[in-house]
């Protein structure tokens, strides 16, 4: 006979900390877009609505991703699904330019779906699948062929969408997936990836160093470069490029401990371009303070501390990528957009998960989630099995 399905929410810890983090960040867009609403409560409040309709539609893809193994899926529709987000991808051209990038795709009544968000999170479980076989089929075919799919979602984003920050949030997610499964033949070139981890960042050490700013400050003029610029100075650009990372680093002055009360900003007014988005951070430590941000980084750490936990216990590569995978994703979305705001490296327009608005981002990692959720739960089967099995 076969075991009746039972519907489970997975680790209790994770659950609860993603709905924290989604009330909070609903709270938080609402206060932000204050600022865009001119007391015009009629937009704030169809803000609000999207925001909950794709809260509650990211919540049901958690909950199916949960008790579905799409791991188990045939490697066919894996390719299938690549093939389909692709064109979601070549397709955002034609739907225009939002500040300058072509990365969105329109869906009506102001709705747009980010096609590269839900990009990052699928190529995590297409690792997993790639990586995750049985040790004689893992061969370099595999990597070569992880490495090109790979190469050919950060071209688009990068060129293509004009999206520099998911661009690089891609290429960080697949590099450390290819990088996670320990197989004896993947060695050598795992040493060279090694090698190009240390080569990039001493190349950002020297980008970032104060001889070389000085070359590109006098024959540079790309926006890009002038990121690096504001990065390493933003008070030598505060009529410009720095301007906004100086608004953000007074609106964390200006908060304090206890911050000046929720709804209380006064920068989010007239001083960011996207105060619920990328710079929704500062707008949290103006309003709540350091106790806010304080919050804020304890439920993202007691979300993904059952995930990393989880991670080092299991033995099966493609659960452990999976694992691994969405805790990078996480832990690269905070350190570029919190070190962007805070002007500790440049900014790339990269969203707080499950924070900042924007419905694909929120709904690509609470699925995510659900993709770990998974492998926690059937680890947990497992072990629970072995136990029983044990005692008879």
């Amino acid at each position: 006979m076969h075991k009746k399905f039972r519907l489970t929410l997975g680790d209790r810890l994770v659950t609860v900390s993603a709905l924290a983090l989604v009330v909070f960040g609903s709270l938080m867009i609402a206060s932000a877009e204050m600022g865009n609403s001119a007391g015009d409560t009629s937009y704030l409040t169809s803000i609000i609505i999207r925001q909950l309709l794709y809260a509650v539609v990211g919540i049901f893809v958690y909950v199916v991703l949960i008790n579905v193994r799409i791991i188990r899926l045939n490697t066919y529709i894996y390719y299938v699904a690549y093939g389909l987000i692709l064109m979601m991808l070549l397709s955002t051209r034609l739907f225009g330019e939002i500040g300058g990038a072509y990365a969105w795709i329109t869906i009506g009544n102001g709705a747009t779906l980010q096609p590269s968000e839900f990009a990052k999170v699928f190529m995590i479980a297409l690792a997993a699948k790639m990586f995750g076989r049985d040790m004689h089929e893992n061969n370099m075919r595999n990597m070569v062929s992880y490495a090109l799919l790979s190469l050919l979602y950060i071209l688009i984003i990068m060129f293509y969408q004009h999206d520099f920050g998911s661009g690089v949030v891609m290429f960080i997610i697949c590099y450390c997936c290819a990088f996670l499964p320990a197989y004896k033949e993947y060695a050598t070139i795992h040493l060279y990836m090694l090698g190009g981890i240390l080569i990039a960042l001493v190349g950002l050490g020297l980008i970032m160093s104060p001889p070389v700013n000085e070359f590109l400050k006098k024959h540079a003029d790309s926006y890009m470069i002038g990121r690096f610029l504001a990065a390493n100075n933003p008070f030598m650009y505060q009529y410009d490029i720095g301007y906004h990372v100086i608004m953000s680093l007074v609106s964390f002055a200006n908060g304090g401990i206890i911050g000046l009360g929720y709804g209380n900003s006064i920068h989010k007014y007239m001083n960011f371009p996207n105060p619920s988005n990328d710079f929704i951070l500062p707008v949290i430590v103006e309003e709540l303070g350091f106790v806010g941000f304080a919050i804020l980084v304890l439920l993202y750490a007691l979300m993904l501390y059952p995930i990393i936990r989880g991670s080092f216990r299991l033995k099966r590569v493609s659960g452990k990528i999976i694992m691994l995978g969405v805790f990078i994703y996480f832990v690269t979305h905070f350190i570029l957009n919190v070190g962007g705001v805070g002007g500790l490296i440049p900014l790339t327009g990269v969203p707080l998960l499950m924070i900042s608005s924007g419905g694909s981002s929120l709904m690509a990692a609470l699925a995510s989630l659900g993709l770990a959720q998974n492998e926690l739960v059937t680890m947990r089967k497992a072990e629970s099995n072995e136990n029983n099995s044990g005692k008879v």
